[in-house]
C-alpha cells in the first residue's frame, strides 16, 4: 500500500510539472505575441506622423507620375549647421493649339512647370552627428513610391529615445494585446540599449530577471536593433497556476483523499492488533482467574466425599463456605465479561434515585477496609462535602467508587496507603478524590487506562490481577452522569482520582 502510494503521489506531481510547463511554454508564447504586436504598433504610429508630414508631397508626385518629368535633389546645410533636403520636379505638359484662318491649322505647345520641397531635418543637441540620408531620391520620388520608413528612421534617430517613447501610451498598447492573447498579469516595461541587457528606460518598479521577455523595437538605417522593447512580469507564476487551479485542486484534494483514506485504514489496522492483543491477554487472565475458584472448589468438593470430613460438622461449613466464596469470586468475573458486553452494545441503562452520597461512600470504604488492613495498610476517610444528596443510580456509582479503591489497593506494592475525601467545589460539583502512594503511572499510560483491555503491563502473566475493563466502566457511567474524571499521577509517586459530579 505505501509503495503503491508514493508511486501514485510521484506520478501525480510529474503530470502536474508537466502540465504546469505547457501552461507556462504556452504562456510565453502569448507575451511574445503581445510584445512582437506592441512593438509593430509603435513603429507603425511612429510611421504614420511622417506620412502625414510627407503628403502634400507624395499626392503631387502621385497625381503627376504618368507626365514627363525631371527630378532633382540636393541635401545642404546652413550656417547654424541645419540640414535640408531640397526636391525639386520639373513637367512638362503638351498642349495642341488650333490657328484660325484659311488653313485651319494648329500648333503644338509644351509648357515647362516646376515645383519644389524644401525638407528640414531636424537634429537633436544631444546627437553629435546627422545619419546619412540612406534613400535614392531620383529614383523613388520619381516614381512616387519612396519609403517613408527612411526618412522615420532618418528622422527619429537623430531623437534621444525618451522623445520617442510614450510609457503611458506603451502602457495602454500592451495592455490592449495582452487582452487580445489572454495573458492578463501585471507588468513593467524598459526600453533596452542594442546589447539588450542595458536599460535606456523604464517604469518604476521593473526588475530584470528570468521572467522578462524582449523583442527588438526600433532598428537603424542599416537595419540593425537599436533598442529592445522589455518586459517584467512579476507575477508569472502565480497567474499560470491560477490558470489551471481547478485541475491542480483537483489533483490535490483526491491525493490527499486517498493519504487520508490511507491514513485511516493504517490507524485502524494498528488498532485493531493492539485491541486483538489486549483481547488475547484478557481472555489468557480470565483463564487464569477461573482455574483458582475452580481448582478450590474441586479440591473442596473431594474433601466432602471423605468419611472423617463428612461426618465433622464445622469441617463441612468451613468447606462449604469455601465453595461459596470461589462460587461468588466466579460469579464477579462473570459480571465483569457482561459488563463490558453492555458497555459495547450501550445497553447500559440508569435507575436514577436520591442518594446520600456521602453515605454511600462510606459503604463503599468499608467493604475494601478489610482487604488494605490485611496488607496492613491505612486507609483514611473525610467527608466535607454539605451538598451531598444527588440524582443517581446507587449501584452502578457504588460499583465504580469501588473500581477505584480495588485499584488503589491493587496498584500499591507495599502497604497500602489511601485516601478518600468528599468535598464541594462552589456549588455546581460533588467532588470524591481517591489518592494513593503506590506505583502510579506515566503520561503515556494515563492517556490510555480508560481504554477496553488496557493494562499497564501485557501478556499472560500479571503482577496486578485484573482484566482491563474497571476504568472503562468507571468512565462510562461517569460520562451517563454528566460527570468528569480526572486523574494525576506520576511514576513512583503514586495517583489520584477526582470523580466530579454535577450538583443538580
Amino acid at each position: 500500500m505505501t509503495v503503491s502510494l508514493v508511486g501514485l503521489i510521484f506520478v501525480q506531481l510529474y503530470w502536474l510539472k508537466k502540465a504546469f510547463d505547457a501552461k507556462e511554454s504556452e504562456f510565453d508564447s502569448r507575451i511574445y505575441q503581445a510584445l512582437d504586436e506592441t512593438a509593430s504598433a509603435v513603429r507603425q504610429h511612429e510611421i504614420d506622423q511622417y506620412y502625414n508630414y510627407f503628403k502634400a508631397t507624395r499626392k503631387t508626385l502621385k497625381d503627376e507620375a504618368d507626365k514627363p518629368e525631371v527630378v532633382t535633389s540636393q541635401i545642404e546645410s546652413d550656417s547654424a549647421n541645419v540640414k535640408y533636403v531640397y526636391i525639386t520636379r520639373y513637367m512638362m505638359d503638351k498642349v495642341k493649339m488650333p490657328i484660325s484662318g484659311i488653313y485651319n491649322d494648329s500648333l503644338n505647345v509644351t509648357e515647362l512647370y516646376s515645383s519644389e520641397k524644401a525638407i528640414k531635418v531636424k537634429k537633436d543637441s544631444g546627437l553629435n552627428n546627422f545619419q546619412p540620408l540612406p534613400v535614392d531620391l531620383d529614383s523613388e520620388f520619381k516614381n512616387a513610391t519612396f519609403t517613408i520608413e527612411r526618412f522615420a528612421k532618418l528622422y527619429s534617430g537623430n531623437k534621444p529615445i525618451s522623445k520617442r517613447i510614450n510609457f503611458k501610451e506603451l502602457d495602454s498598447i500592451f495592455s490592449f494585446y495582452q487582452k487580445k492573447w489572454n495573458v492578463i498579469t501585471p507588468f513593467k516595461l524598459a526600453i533596452l540599449n542594442p546589447d539588450s541587457t542595458t536599460i535606456a528606460l523604464s517604469e518604476e518598479g521593473f526588475k530584470d530577471s528570468k521572467d522578462v521577455f524582449l523583442t527588438p523595437l526600433f532598428s537603424t538605417p542599416k537595419n540593425n536593433v537599436s533598442h529592445y522593447l522589455s518586459v517584467s512580469l512579476p507575477e508569472k507564476t502565480h497567474t499560470i497556476l491560477s490558470s489551471y487551479s481547478n485541475l491542480a485542486n483537483l489533483t490535490i484534494f483526491f491525493t490527499l483523499t486517498i493519504l487520508g483514506v490511507y491514513a485511516a485504514s493504517l490507524y485502524a489496522m494498528i488498532t485493531q492488533r493492539k485491541i486483538s492483543q489486549m483481547k488475547t491477554d484478557f481472555m489468557n487472565n480470565m483463564t487464569h482467574e477461573f482455574k483458582t475458584p475452580i481448582a478450590t472448589i474441586s479440591v473442596a468438593t473431594d474433601a466432602l466425599k471423605s468419611k472423617s470430613i463428612s461426618t465433622d460438622p464445622d469441617k463441612v461449613k468451613h468447606y462449604a463456605n469455601l465453595i461459596k466464596q470461589e462460587n461468588k469470586r466466579m460469579n464477579q468475573q462473570v459480571e465483569n465479561v457482561l459488563r463490558i458486553s453492555q458497555l459495547e452494545r450501550r445497553e447500559i441503562k440508569l435507575d436514577k434515585s436520591l442518594v446520600d452520597m456521602n453515605e454511600l461512600v462510606q459503604e463503599s470504604v468499608a467493604s475494601i477496609r478489610l482487604i488494605v488492613e490485611n496488607r496492613n495498610g491505612m486507609l483514611f476517610e473525610k467527608y466535607t462535602a454539605e451538598s451531598c444528596e444527588l440524582s443517581v443510580d446507587a449501584f452502578h456509582m457504588g460499583n465504580i467508587i469501588l473500581n477505584v479503591l480495588d485499584n488503589a489497593n491493587k496498584y500499591s506494592p507495599e502497604a497500602p496507603d489511601i485516601s478518600v475525601k468528599t468535598y464541594n467545589e462552589g456549588s455546581k460539583w460533588f467532588i470524591i478524590e481517591v489518592s494513593d502512594k503506590g506505583m502510579g503511572m506515566s503520561k503515556n499510560v494515563i492517556n490510555k487506562i480508560f481504554q477496553k483491555f488496557y493494562r499497564a503491563e501485557v501478556g499472560n502473566i500479571h503482577n496486578v490481577k485484573g482484566h482491563g475493563l474497571g476504568l472503562a466502566y468507571v468512565k462510562h457511567i461517569m460520562d451517563l452522569h454528566g460527570g468528569i474524571i480526572n486523574v494525576e499521577s506520576s511514576k513512583g509517586n503514586g495517583t489520584t482520582f477526582y470523580l466530579k459530579l454535577p450538583i443538580k
